[in-house]
């Protein structure tokens, strides 16, 4: 949702007003952003931001909360171990196709440029 502003705000006197008007939720500056506020209730979060004219008010799921964030790492590290162990399974079932073929290569390139010479 945008809100249109008339002027710019301060962020910082935002986040009190916050606080004072939201006693349980958490008023955060956002991670390496001090112009953006994060308001945070448990899993949920509203993220608020300035742009331009505009206060931009968006909300999502909470990524940082420990609930969300440990099960998606695991099944970040899962989806990665998964696909480097499927590399490492194919290329040892295709390991004697290649390597024929790799003889193939190698005998031809031998018997084409080095008997030439």
């Amino acid at each position: 949702m945008d809100i249109t502003l008339q002027q710019k705000i301060d962020i910082s006197a935002l986040k009190v007003q916050l606080e004072q008007a939201f006693p349980d939720y958490k008023v955060k500056y956002a991670p390496l952003n001090k112009r953006t506020l994060r308001v945070v209730h448990g899993m949920n979060q509203v993220v608020v931001g300035q742009s331009k004219q505009k206060l931009i008010c968006a909300g999502n799921i909470n990524m940082l909360d420990i609930r969300i964030l440990i099960p998606f790492v695991l099944l970040l590290a899962l989806f990665v171990i998964g696909g480097i162990a499927f590399v490492i399974l194919m290329m040892q079932i295709k390991k004697k196709a290649y390597k024929a073929m790799e003889e193939e290569i190698r005998d031809f390139i031998h018997n084409t440029l080095i008997s030439r010479n």
